[in-house]
């Protein structure tokens, strides 16, 4: 997701836009796929990398058209480095807890059918 804020930002850069529409394309990009859970697999990994581009490209065009997600939508904030912190929280964060139970799954180690 945070490359796809990348690759959209540039994008949208490279189409004219300024830092409102740049702006507009990583809120709109982490307002639609930032609950992407990572969960080491490799084949739905790349799957995620390009829902999360497709979603960027999706951004972009919402951005060109002064389209963005307002605040209190989901974890967006006021402006678009709250919004990148929003994000950088949860992963930092909300998902310790989260991370520790994909690998318990991987590994075996709890039945998801008593959950």
């Amino acid at each position: 997701m945070s490359a796809a804020c990348g690759a959209g930002a540039a994008i949208t850069y490279l189409y004219g836009g300024g830092l409102e529409e740049i702006s507009y394309t990583i809120t709109n990009t982490i307002g639609n796929v930032g609950g992407i859970v990572c969960d080491g697999a490799k084949s739905s990994c790349a799957a995620k990398i390009a829902s999360s581009v497709e979603a960027a490209i999706l951004a972009h065009f919402m951005a060109r058209k002064k389209h963005s997600f307002q605040p209190g939508e989901g974890i967006v904030q006021e402006d678009v480095e709250g919004t990148i912190k929003s994000v950088g929280y949860i992963g930092r964060v909300g998902m310790k807890l989260t991370d520790t139970e994909i690998l318990n799954i991987m590994i075996d180690r709890v039945n998801v059918d008593e959950a």
